[in-house]
């Protein structure tokens, strides 16, 4: 029986640490393991309208001072979308005591230290891939650089051009087939095999895509000799025409982001996608991908919400632990 993308039948994800509820709410911002502190709310109130404010690095009551990281603000919108590239700033805040109560002083944005470190396990080889990719930037000014893996969403009988730049007036260099169905195709929680490849680059809603392979083929069901050929080379398609599956990256809070960095704000998943520990369920939620920077993307889940995910797959039989 085929299966309705609605209902994938992915295998369970593993159990991890970060699975519980109790640890996501200790990894989440300290605001919100209760109602928001008053010297936080006045001292989101004296950011610019560019900004806003994300996880508290540092709260020392002592010393009266807190660091709270901050991000621009339409880093989640498809029309200005972030990068992990961007500078990092916080907010310095020096606090007063008013009669025992926490209240601001002073609050100044200035650039982010070293030292000021983000609680993510993953950090050394976020940093890593951060240098590696950042090297080649100097040559590709124009083109945000990612490192994800996504599939092909042409759902009619006709192939998909691939372009040589991202442009609709670019050549042509090549085409992906379309999907196609057989009795193994149902396997997974797509209409039939699609194409998968490699995202390499993002440009004003153009994805550079590489190394795609034939519907089917990664799973031992590759197409006949007469199907349409698909090309394996480096070219540009529409954002729109490239789907894929939320992998399980343990990010230190499962949800979807505002800005590409795992101390932006964001909000908790809409029931219908959120799994028993509150989290975003990585199975079957995902349905358009925006943008992408190195390996994050920017994305809509099946509750309509939009914003960043780090770790997008391109499997379509399981899910991408």
């Amino acid at each position: 029986m085929r299966r309705s993308r609605k209902t994938p039948r992915r295998r369970p994800l593993p159990r991890i640490a970060l699975a519980s509820g109790l640890a996501l709410w200790l990894a989440a911002p300290l605001p919100a393991r209760g109602q928001e502190a008053a010297w936080l709310a006045e001292a989101k109130a004296k950011l610019p309208p560019s900004l806003v404010a994300g996880r508290v690095i540092r709260l020392d009551e002592e010393a009266l001072k807190a660091t709270v990281a901050v991000f621009p603000a339409r880093a989640d919108s498809p029309a200005t979308p972030g990068s992990v590239f961007t500078p990092l700033q916080v907010l310095e805040v020096h606090l007063k005591s008013d009669n025992g109560t926490l209240a601001v002083a002073t609050a100044t944005v200035r650039a982010r230290r070293p030292d000021e470190a983000t609680d993510d396990d993953s950090e050394p080889y976020q940093a890593e891939l951060r240098a590696a990719l950042a090297a080649r930037r100097k040559a590709e000014p124009q083109v945000e650089l990612c490192r994800i893996k996504g599939w092909a969403l042409n759902d009619t009988r006709h192939s998909l051009p691939v372009r040589a730049a991202p442009s609709a007036d670019a050549k042509v260099v090549g085409h992906l087939a379309p999907v196609r169905v057989t009795p193994d195709s149902g396997q997974g929680s797509e209409e039939g095999w699609r194409v998968e490849f490699d995202i390499t680059g993002y440009s004003h809603g153009w994805f550079r895509i590489a190394k795609a392979t034939p519907p089917g083929t990664p799973y031992g069901d590759p197409p006949p000799k007469r199907y349409p050929r698909t090309y394996a080379g480096t070219g540009w398609i529409r954002a729109s025409e490239a789907g894929g599956a939320y992998a399980n990256s343990q990010m230190p809070v499962r949800r979807l982001l505002s800005a590409p960095h795992v101390d932006a704000p964001g909000e908790p998943p809409g029931a219908d996608v959120a799994g028993p520990d509150g989290a975003l369920s990585i199975d079957g939620t995902l349905v358009r991908l925006f943008a992408c920077s190195a390996n994050w993307a920017l994305t809509e889940s099946r509750d309509g919400r939009r914003g960043w995910w780090r770790g997008i797959c391109s499997n379509q039989v399981t899910n991408c632990s």
